[in-house]
């Protein structure tokens, strides 16, 4: 397996795992939210383009990341390809300073909700986004596009005391 950054040659491929992966609607958004996606990152399995994961990246005090879209081809499924891809993005949000990665998740998709909580994601208690945030929170929840039957799954990547605003 060989993970990589995406780049507008591959958009045939994410076309075509998110045709397979997701319904009309969430294809067309995986698609199209390329542009402007930060990380947008490849996995390769035996040269074939295997699975993608799309992020957001969200600039302000503190930064935050996001996995928008992940999607692995059904012939490539359960080899350890999404939690590859979300491994790297974590390290490169948390490089680049972010103190929390959201991920929103179908709350019928069980396999999905396994993976983000191996990686360390818990669902986000209710109100979460606005009492962070503050005045940002709307403006975060319309980018992430959070539908209501999804589950706003975080992963915090700094110790904050339970007095601070950002804290728990």
């Amino acid at each position: 397996m060989q993970i990589r950054d995406g780049t507008p040659a591959d958009v045939d491929a994410l076309r075509r795992i998110a045709r397979a992966s997701f319904d009309r609607l969430y294809a067309f958004f995986a698609v199209r939210g390329v542009r402007g996606a930060w990380p947008f990152l490849i996995a390769e399995q035996d040269g074939v383009e295997a699975a993608f994961l799309v992020g957001r990246w969200f600039d302000g005090r503190p930064p935050i990341g996001y996995v928008y879209f992940l999607a692995v081809e059904a012939a490539f499924r359960r080899h350890g390809l999404a939690g590859t891809l979300v491994a790297e993005s974590l390290d490169r949000f948390v490089k680049r300073g972010a103190t929390r990665v959201f991920a929103a998740v179908p709350e019928e998709n069980d396999a999905s909700l396994g993976l983000f909580r191996s990686l360390g994601f818990a669902k986000a208690p209710p109100h979460a986004l606005r009492r962070w945030y503050g005045w940002r929170a709307p403006a975060i929840g319309f980018r992430m596009m959070l539908a209501p039957h999804e589950a706003l799954m975080v992963r915090t990547f700094t110790d904050l005391s339970p007095g601070d605003p950002q804290g728990p």
